[in-house]
């Protein structure tokens, strides 16, 4: 019996021993940035990772580790496009906070788990195309529910995690990997995405998944065909928070290639132009800016436009090397094109128009006759579009 006890006593030891091990290892390396300590080494932050496994838990990360004056959330597309070292963030210590596949709910989430920490001067919202007119989904399979942002998750399990679980130690082992070859991790520390790269054989990529995605998403924007309550609110409670806060707000309604514009035209979808998208964006600032006409302005800028940035031809046929000048995908902008977007928060640049409520009319109009004029220059281009879409589509009934 002695012997059993000492036994126990000794495994317990090593239990605690391992765990304690474990904490300070991680709190040490601080992978994703959730637990910063003063031990914690500052050296290894270009070695840090924001990977798709733990997007949401390493953006939130740079929340709890930094001091951020500004920030800009939104998808991949912000992830990817949009340097946080921009010029129009010349004083400002901006975080990009960019969720892969990150829809508004989550982005949301994201703002507000920054705005109970932060005071700051400039907010970046961009939100995509079809976002808030289609429902939240019912399910997500992402890392959110086992990130900071997740209000239902069990804090208690969350830090254990953080602080000495396995998949926190896995990280940490690959950070001091990278560290001791050498080897960036693949996000700046502030956040952006480091050289995506253009796919191989982008053609055929664009006309398998992306225009099968692009598909489902005119399905469900035909099938639901307004506005979602529920998204409209959260975009409302940016902008209040952000007026509480005394906070510039700038909502970008971000740019895809034409041929994803165009795909809504050629499905049928009434608004193809997104219309009920623009009024609503255009209108809410006006009333927040009229409401509060002393405070830091609401303004919403719109890139998504048959604008020469955003109709590029495709590569050739058999070209599988060649690729949409500036565009990895139909979704997915490079620098470049960011470069131009962020070009608005200082008042320079021709891309993009601001979207007011009596200007909506002439803007779908615009955006009808630019689509209309690249589907002319390039016709070629639309008969690969309606090639690859009727893939995607149900062969009529037999009757």
């Amino acid at each position: 019996m002695l012997a059993l006890k000492r036994y126990q006593k000794f495994f317990i030891t090593l239990l605690a021993s391992v765990v304690a091990a474990g904490f300070v290892f991680n709190t040490t390396v601080n992978p994703w940035r959730v637990t910063p300590m003063p031990w914690s080494l500052a050296n290894l932050d270009l070695y840090r990772p924001i990977d798709n496994t733990w997007n949401r838990t390493a953006k939130a990360g740079l929340v709890r580790s930094g001091t951020w004056d500004a920030a800009m959330f939104g998808s991949s597309r912000v992830d990817i496009g949009l340097d946080p070292k921009h010029p129009a963030f010349k004083g400002l210590h901006c975080a990009n906070l960019g969720l892969n596949a990150g829809l508004l709910v989550e982005n949301h989430a994201m703002f507000r788990y920054y705005i109970e920490r932060e005071n700051p001067r400039l907010v970046v919202l961009a939100i995509d195309a079809g976002d808030i007119s289609t429902p939240p989904p019912k399910i997500n399979v992402t890392d959110f529910a086992l990130s900071p942002l997740d209000p239902e998750a069990s804090p208690l399990e969350r830090e254990l995690r953080y602080h000495a679980g396995i998949s926190t130690l896995a990280a940490s082992f690959a950070t001091i990997g990278r560290a001791i070859r050498g080897e960036v991790a693949d996000h700046t520390p502030d956040g952006f995405r480091r050289d995506a790269p253009f796919p191989p054989n982008q053609r055929l990529l664009i006309s398998s998944l992306y225009l099968s995605t692009t598909h489902r998403m005119v399905q469900s924007h035909i099938a639901h065909g307004g506005l979602s309550e529920e998204k409209m609110k959260l975009v409302e409670e940016i902008v209040a928070k952000c007026r509480e806060e005394g906070a510039r707000l700038v909502i970008f309604f971000t740019p895809n290639h034409a041929l994803f514009q165009l795909a809504y035209r050629e499905l049928g979808d009434p608004d193809c132009y997104f219309e009920k998208d623009r009024r609503a964006l255009a209108e809410l600032a006006a009333r927040a800016n009229a409401a509060e006409p002393s405070s830091p302005p609401v303004e919403v800028w719109d890139f998504l436009d048959g604008h020469p940035l955003n109709t590029p031809p495709l590569p050739a046929a058999g070209d599988k090397g060649g690729h949409l000048e500036n565009w990895i995908d139909l979704f997915h902008a490079t620098p470049v094109i960011g470069k131009e977007m962020l070009d608005r928060l200082s008042g320079a640049g021709t891309y993009g128009e601001r979207l007011t409520p009596e200007g909506v009319p002439a803007r779908i109009e615009k955006v009808r006759a630019q689509l209309d004029a690249y589907a002319s220059r390039h016709p070629d281009d639309v008969a690969f579009l309606r090639q690859s879409l009727a893939k995607f589509q149900a062969p009529p009934l037999e009757k």
